[in-house]
């Protein structure tokens, strides 16, 4: 196999326009905003230094100085802790029926109100403004989480 390399030729593509003094100032405009858009670095840069260039030509600079586009995290990663953690739960209820997990009530709230906990055994009458609860012919005990949860545990299972 032939190793290849590439080099610029010179003389060849459009000249560079900025200087390394106009490179450093829009490190160092990057480094005082990191969450700044590269419209707004170009803006800066145009006011500043008074030479017209495009957000590419910003966002080509920046990423050769390795300050490249940032990313937010779209979901926390989770730690080995947490992943066994989760292991240890999916293991303990592998094998629950449909009819358990149809008495589990899964909610997408990213906060619950730890301080306002009711148990409830048997058949629970609980006030319409709570969240309703799941019924069922079975003795249960539900644990509830104001704004949350609805999570029996019904025959030891947990």
């Amino acid at each position: 196999m032939r190793e290849m390399s590439f080099t610029r030729i010179q003389g060849s593509g459009c000249p560079r326009q900025t200087s390394d003094r106009e490179d450093r100032h829009m490190v160092r405009n990057v480094r005082l905003q990191p969450s700044a858009s590269s419209d707004a670095i170009k803006a800066q840069v145009e006011s500043s230094l008074g030479t017209p260039m495009s957000s590419q030509t910003i966002r080509r600079h920046l990423d050769e100085g390795h300050l490249g586009s940032r990313h937010p995290l779209r979901l926390l990663l989770l730690t080995p802790t947490h992943q066994r953690l989760h292991l240890e739960w999916c293991c303990a209820r592998r094998n629950w029926t449909a009819a358990v997990w149809n008495q589990v009530v899964f909610s997408d709230e990213s906060r619950f109100i730890s301080a306002v906990m009711t148990i409830v055994c048997g058949d629970p009458v609980v006030n319409a403004s709570i969240l309703p609860l799941l019924y069922s012919d079975t003795p249960l005990l539900q644990l509830v989480l104001w704004y949350g949860v609805s999570f029996p545990t019904l025959h030891g299972h947990s």
